[in-house]
């Protein structure tokens, strides 16, 4: 049985793609109709500016930002005071995954200096797809969106990160969290 996230987070990463495949195909299009034409001298490349866009990964990435910032603001509501980053990173760990994943991490590691990998052994976005290395590379899309919900949380409890998934077989993910200094 499919839960509702799992539709939503599926008809996201279509959308996005789609979306990108069509702004690729109008782009070679407009390169066809108008290649050995000089049009750099239009207001300084509106031309260019306006090919310039973001990939899949990277909306998806950053509408899980805008929703992370949302959520850690409900789910934090009622928590004590969060004072430390390693305090914050549990709460993350604990609370937050619980309220949007259903399940807690399975592991927190860190060096103490900034570094945090969080590891998830059944990842939710993941856990549809076979167990083993096959299908690694198409993970990226369905954790493009988890990656931008802890980076969104994060950033709404005053901590700047960069967060990166690690896939070395599926449905198991780690998350490496760098906390970037003010």
């Amino acid at each position: 049985m499919a839960f509702p996230f799992d539709i939503l987070h599926a008809e996201l990463i279509r959308t996005a793609l789609e979306s990108e495949k069509q702004r690729s195909a109008a782009k070679s299009e407009f390169h066809e109709v108008f290649n050995g034409l000089n049009l750099e001298h239009i207001e300084d490349g509106l031309i260019q500016k306006a090919f310039l866009h973001t990939n899949a990964e990277t909306k998806l990435e950053t509408i899980g930002f805008r929703v992370g910032r949302s959520l850690v603001e409900k789910v934090a509501r009622d928590s004590p005071k969060l004072v430390t980053e390693l305090e914050i990173v549990k709460f993350i760990c604990k609370e937050f995954w619980v309220s949007v994943f259903g399940k807690q991490v399975d592991n927190l590691r860190t060096n103490h200096q900034g570094v945090y990998v969080v590891q998830d052994s059944r990842f939710t976005t993941l856990r549809t797809f076979p167990e083993g290395t096959q299908f690694i590379k198409d993970s990226a899309y369905f954790l493009a969106l988890p990656c931008g919900l802890i980076r969104g949380a994060l950033s709404a409890l005053n901590i700047r990160a960069i967060v990166t998934p690690t896939v070395e077989s599926l449905p198991a993910t780690k998350f490496h969290i760098q906390i970037q200094q003010k």
